[in-house]
């Protein structure tokens, strides 16, 4: 990823398809890395064989075909419908899924066909939208997945590319090389730097729901409140709403404000926030090409999860509470008291995001072992072990 970014700065091309560039090359190494080292696609879990299982079958092929292009026609339409995709925020991904159009349209067969001879079930979601199309009678609980797992990712990938073409084309536009002469800079980088990972290899998780590399969509979340608690930190609902009702930094002062004229605090109050937030971004690279909300895409055991069963919310939590020090005000106490409960209700939000997925995610056995694996292994349980016991009495 760094060697793209580095590679294609001066690349004379639209923000969209530099952005896409540096995509692509990450996407190539991690699907390279899961196919050749991990073997991911000979996992169970992948539904597929090592050696094709059956001859070319152009019929069900066609069928997944124009099941493939009906769920995507149908998505477009949505982008065209609803007024919040026609602001321009959204143009870059527009743009950019013109551009990919005339790949996909060569690469879908030669993909679907490939999968299809290895597939140990291939009647899966595509083929029964083209029974559907073909006037047949398809599953409809297969189609109903079928259905929550592209709205999911048809919400997300826009965000995050368009997160990613932005926080590239600001990293683009600064001056190498980059100041590091002082912490305000070496912070304000990193941050910046941090968030971009995050972001980007978000993008390419949600892009490649494939299950040649073991990352479909296993099931999505069936519950209205964990769909309800989980959009509504993201725009547009969380700026319509969120920012109106849970403001909890009314008074505009940060960290920096109160801890600036002490210059080792500073330092060492910045360090520590930097900490949580690469924690956070860690959490996310350790999923991989499975990284997604409200969808189970495989059980995360590796990185921080083996010792935290949300690291990234618990991480970018506490970093909220110190980015913003709501319990400091410039407004007076009753601005403070306000401001902590406040940001106490973006918490609890979080609180019920960990519930609905241990929820949703606990229908898996695999899931299900981890939560053991924690109870027992966990930072938490670990933490326990080392405090005294008390001596029960006789």
């Amino acid at each position: 990823m760094v060697a793209a970014v580095v590679a294609l700065r001066s690349w004379q091309q639209p923000d969209y398809v530099k952005t896409l560039a540096v995509l692509a090359v990450v996407a190539l190494a991690m699907v390279v890395v899961d196919l050749q080292v991990y073997r991911v696609h000979l996992n169970a879990s992948s539904g597929l064989s090592a050696a094709p299982l059956r001859p070319f079958d152009a019929r069900r092929t066609l069928r997944k075909l124009a099941g493939l292009w009906l769920t995507i026609g149908v998505v477009a339409a949505l982008y065209w419908l609803l007024p919040v995709y026609a602001d321009g925020f959204y143009d870059p991904f527009k743009q950019a899924a013109f551009y990919c159009l005339p790949a996909l349209v060569l690469l879908s067969p030669v993909y679907i066909a490939f999968v299809d001879r290895r597939q140990r079930q291939p009647e899966d979601a595509y083929a029964e939208l083209g029974r559907l199309i073909a006037g047949g009678r398809p599953d409809r609980s297969m189609l109903a997945a079928h259905g929550r797992g592209w709205i999911i990712k048809g919400f997300f990938l826009p965000l995050m590319f368009i997160y990613t073409s932005n926080d590239l084309a600001a990293l683009w536009a600064r001056s190498p090389p980059m100041p590091m002469d002082n912490f305000e800079h070496f912070f304000s980088f990193g941050m910046d730097f941090l968030y971009l990972v995050d972001v980007l290899f978000g993008t390419v998780a949600y892009a490649l729901t494939l299950r040649l590399t073991d990352s479909q969509i296993r099931s999505a979340e069936p519950t209205v409140a964990g769909w309800v608690v989980c959009l509504f930190c993201y725009p547009p609902f969380w700026g319509s709403v969120g920012v109106q009702y849970l403001a909890y930094d009314q008074d505009g002062a940060y960290w920096v404000h109160f801890l600036g004229p002490y210059p080792l605090l500073y330092g060492l109050w910045g360090s520590i926030i930097l900490a949580l937030v690469l924690v956070y971004v860690w959490a996310t690279v350790s999923f991989g090409l499975r990284f997604s909300n409200l969808t189970n895409r495989g059980i995360i055991t590796n990185g921080p999860y083996r010792w935290v069963k949300h690291p990234a919310y618990l991480c970018k939590s506490i970093s909220w509470w110190m980015i913003s020090m709501p319990f400091l005000s410039t407004m007076g106490w009753t601005t403070a008291v306000q401001s902590c409960l406040l940001l106490a209700g973006v918490n609890a939000v979080y609180w019920l995001r960990a519930v609905t997925e241990e929820r949703h995610l606990a229908a898996d056995p695999a899931y299900r072992e981890y939560q053991e694996f924690i109870a027992r292994h966990g930072l938490w349980a670990r933490m326990q072990r080392c405090l005294p016991r008390r001596e029960k009495a006789a």
